[in-house]
């Protein structure tokens, strides 16, 4: 149920294929709440990548709601506070949602300065001083200044995956959206990207994490769903979903991964 401290409420979320032969999205419902990290875990093929990309409309539903800020983003049109039917800016709602992916995807062919400046410049209209300025900072913040004139092949993974964080953070979003940030990662290079993820749930960024690394989960999370076969399965806190799974399909997953 909404409440104020609502962000995005999702309701009977579906994504369905070939004329619903393949149901990737059967009938999600929850809410995400301000300051929340969400944590999503769950087999191959389950859906959760899915579900993440369905909420900055990267994935069009097939039917249900998503409210983000009081609109219904799957409409192509809403009332405003005025009551005035107006057309959803997408470009718009992707700003307030900041998402990074498996492969990183910076410009190859930018510095990482560049690379981080190029949305607050171009979308936002921030003149390139300050959006320099800020993009210095938010490298610091993550132990890479020093590599701002570099170009991404000249990087590491996970330095690549810290910019690619920060570079969503300088769009200054109202929530993270994860899709499982360290997968395409070496197993030495992961532990720093969920350093840099820990930090922003101390400081109170609303969070949605897509991943495999059940300790993150575990240490981090203020909520995990637990999605199979297009569906939410269970739902909790990390104590109840891995000291206490209800479902048989969560602890013969959880028996398997854990």
């Amino acid at each position: 149920m909404a409440t104020r401290d609502s962000l995005i409420q999702v309701t009977d979320l579906k994504k369905h294929y070939h004329m619903g032969a393949i149901k990737a999205l059967d009938g999600v419902t929850v809410d995400i709440n301000r300051g929340d990290v969400m944590v999503v875990i769950g087999p191959s093929g389950s859906g959760k990548s899915t579900f993440l990309r369905s909420l900055n409309l990267l994935e069009e539903p097939t039917g249900g709601a998503i409210v983000f800020d009081g609109v219904d983003i799957t409409r192509k049109k809403y009332k405003d506070q005025s009551g005035k039917m107006v057309k959803l800016d997408i470009d718009a709602l992707r700003q307030k949602m900041g998402m990074v992916f498996q492969h990183f995807n910076l410009f190859p062919h930018k510095t990482i300065l560049e690379n981080m400046t190029l949305a607050p410049v171009k979308v936002k209209g921030m003149g390139r001083a300050d959006a320099e300025k800020k993009a210095l900072a938010l490298l610091d913040r993550v132990g890479l200044q020093d590599r701002a004139s570099a170009y991404p092949i000249q990087l590491s993974g996970g330095q690549k995956q810290r910019v690619a964080i920060v570079r969503a953070l300088a769009m200054e979003p109202e929530v993270m959206l994860f899709d499982e940030p360290t997968s395409a990662l070496d197993p030495e290079m992961v532990g720093e990207v969920l350093d840099v993820m820990k930090e922003l749930a101390k400081e109170g960024m609303t969070m949605v994490v897509v991943t495999h690394e059940m300790g993150f989960a575990r240490e981090v999370g203020n909520r995990v769903l637990f999605m199979a076969d297009g569906m939410l399965l269970e739902q909790g806190s990390p104590k109840e979903i891995f000291e206490n799974p209800k479902s048989p399909r969560l602890q013969d997953f959880l028996a398997k991964v854990l």
